[in-house]
């Protein structure tokens, strides 16, 4: 079969930017979670926060509705959340019966938070900043063969890849395989093509008809710009998208990085008593616009506003008060480029080509890995196995396959 054959049927050794990040942090436990497909056992929360919110970006942005009144948009976006968020609590009950009353304040307030963070970003975010552009497609899956620099692909022998081999031989051979040994099969079998798979949030196209990447990110907290925002240019996920998609012979020429933060802003509190002869709070800890606070401030209690009681607070809000959306348009050049690829190529080599297993401890990495306990019992020569097997559950199938599956589901459905 040709390449494309292989990854239109899915049957590929895919590499994505999350088990890049695993292997190189620990590859104990890049090897239980990618290989032996070790996953933690969780109980499923009646709100997926992030998943709700990115359905409702996608919906937003759907580049059918583009074109549309940004209140109808923004209604949509809003549906969808709360459509995601409502199935998501009907699952959730499905599994565990009925919600307690701390659950159900929990998921009232998360659903509250996201409708006014939609609410937020779509007249005073979006208003302003989508602008200049028109998206093409979101929710956008890629699979591109990782090629060594004179064009050759590198071919997989692992157990896993067998199996996937093997199982669509026997559904797309039936008779023939039934009729025949294992071995049969393997003995002139070159392995599977290793690839690049990933999905973006949004690709569209500038004026100029150039493609930039969109990806959404809600945080708790935004960057600072000068200070932490750097890590962009060296991550993972910017290089690598941008050169498949360059790969699939696409002009993109960027990544937009865009952070939404998890809260909205919302007037002052009125204080029980005037203090220093403000009737309304100059907290540091609320949620505040300039615009906003100088508004209500000035319609609420206009003698103090007129006095300037306020105007330090307003000071504040308008040069270090609270961000709610920030966006990072990352660049990158040919070289660039050209040398994210070829590192996607050394390492996957190194993934792919029976590597060796060791610890990778780091101060700082165990003591949020969830792998800590059965890591220590190893190393002690203590059961492991019985450790992880009770500790996690073992899955057949990679969590972006998951997702693949279902956002295939979600549009036959449209």
């Amino acid at each position: 079969m040709e390449l494309k054959e292989y990854i239109d049927l899915k049957i590929v050794h895919s590499i994505h930017t999350s088990g890049r990040k695993s292997f190189r942090s620990c590859r104990r436990r890049w090897y239980w979670t990618e290989k032996q497909m070790y996953y933690p056992k969780t109980t499923p929360a009646p709100l997926e926060f992030g998943v709700a919110f990115h359905a409702a970006m996608e919906k937003f942005y759907d580049p059918r509705t583009w074109h549309m009144d940004l209140k109808i948009k923004q209604s949509l976006a809003m549906m969808q959340f709360k459509g995601t968020c409502d199935e998501q609590i009907k699952n959730y009950k499905r599994m565990n019966g009925e919600l307690e009353l701390a659950k159900q304040e929990e998921y009232e307030n998360r659903l509250t938070l996201g409708l006014h963070m939609i609410k937020y970003y779509t007249e005073n975010v979006s208003r302003y900043t989508d602008v200049g552009f028109t998206p093409v497609e979101v929710e956008v899956p890629f699979e591109i063969a990782i090629l060594s620099p004179e064009g050759e692909p590198i071919w997989c022998k692992c157990d896993h890849c067998w199996q996937r081999y093997y199982n669509w031989i026997k559904k797309e051979y039936k008779d023939a395989a039934e009729g025949s040994t294992e071995d049969y099969w393997k003995q002139d079998w070159k392995g599977l093509p290793v690839t690049y798979g990933g999905r973006l949030d949004m690709l569209a196209m500038d004026d100029l008809g150039r493609y930039w990447i969109y990806d959404w990110k809600t945080t708790s907290r935004i960057l600072d710009e000068d200070a932490e925002s750097s890590f962009l240019t060296l991550d993972d996920q910017v290089s690598s998208y941008i050169w498949a998609l360059r790969s699939l012979g696409l002009n993109v020429v960027g990544f937009v990085y865009v952070e939404i933060r998890k809260a909205f802003p919302s007037p002052p509190k009125e204080l029980s008593r005037l203090y220093r002869g403000r009737k309304f709070s100059t907290s540091k800890t609320e949620f505040s616009t300039p615009e906003q606070y100088m508004l209500f401030v000035s319609e609420n209690d206009p003698l103090a506003y007129a006095q300037g009681l306020y105007d330090d607070h307003i000071g504040w809000l308008k040069s270090e008060g609270p961000k709610f959306h920030q966006r990072h348009q990352i660049h990158k050049n040919d070289k660039e480029v050209e040398m994210a690829g070829y590192n996607i190529w050394l390492e996957a080599q190194d993934m792919t080509q029976d590597p060796r297993i060791y610890p990778q401890p780091g101060r700082f990495s165990c003591n949020t890995c969830l792998f800590k306990q059965p890591c220590i019992g190893m190393n002690q020569g203590e059961d492991y196995i019985y450790t992880l097997d009770s500790m996690f559950e073992k899955r057949t199938k990679h969590y972006w396959e998951l997702v693949d599956e279902a956002q295939e589901q979600k549009r036959s459905t449209e």
